[in-house]
Formats: C-alpha cells, structure tokens, sequence
C-alpha cells in the first residue's frame, strides 16, 4: 500500500475517533476546528481518491446577485476541510460554495473542461448540521446534501 493511501486511512480513521468522542457535529468547543456545522467533501471519481489540495471559498448573499466572501481554504489528504465554519457564524441565508476546480486540475496536469463549480444552497435552521459533498471529474461534476 502506497504511503499516500497509508496517510489519507491513518487520516480518516482519527476524524472517526474524533466523532465517536463527540457524536454532535455542531460543537461549540472553539478548540475543535475539526467540526463545523457546515462540511464539504471532494472526492475526484477520475482518480477514486480525495481531491487534495482544492481551494475552496465559502460565501453568503448579501442580497440580490451580490455575495461577501466568509472563510475559505484547501481540503486536507482526505479531500476535507475541517474548521470551514464556526457555529457562531452560521446563520440562516442562503450560501454558496466555490471549488477552484482549473487550480485543482492545472496541479495535476489534468485538462478540465469547468475553471470552477459553485454549489449554491439555503439553511433553513443553523443548528442542523449541513454536508455539501462534491463527486469531480475533469469533465463532470455532481453534488448532494450528505449526512
């Protein structure tokens, strides 16, 4: 087994741990930058492995077509990013995911058809918990409300 793959189960499994110890997702411990009430999740289907590395940004409509920018990062080896939203800060409105799919791509010497995917969504009730996972491929893309 490859080390890489060693790193994303050794990875994955910890995130388990973490879990088991604290089942609620939504935790208001701010030393757990791990949960959030809002995840995502990109696995790149070409490869069957996580999409490492991808710069995402969070945003939240501010009004008819306009949107502030509110956190954002890259996923980790498990195609995750932990901590992308604090409780504190998650509100009812409607929010939007970018995915800088191009970047993603460009760093893996892989033509790709879309430079980005965005993924627009509205919470209803800020304290359920919210998964907005993204399945990519050079020339597709697909998403879901995950658990």
């Amino acid at each position: 087994m490859s080390q890489r793959r060693l790193e994303v189960i050794t990875e994955h499994l910890q995130c388990r741990q973490e879990r088991k110890a604290n089942p609620n997702p939504i935790s208001t411990n701010p030393t757990m930058s791990s949960y959030s009430p809002l995840t995502t999740h990109v696995l790149d289907t070409s490869k069957g492995e996580p999409a490492r590395a991808l710069k995402i940004e969070l945003y939240k409509s501010t009004g008819e077509s306009e949107w502030t920018s509110i956190a954002n990062g890259e996923t980790n080896n498990d195609g995750r990013l932990p901590g992308l939203l604090t409780q504190a800060d998650f509100t009812k409105g409607i929010y939007k995911i970018k995915f800088d799919t191009g970047d993603y791509f460009r760093k893996n010497s892989v033509e790709g058809f879309y430079p980005y995917a965005e993924v627009v969504f509205e919470i209803q009730d800020p304290n359920q918990h919210y998964h907005v996972p993204l399945l990519l491929s050079p020339y597709s893309y697909s998403t879901y409300r995950g658990s």
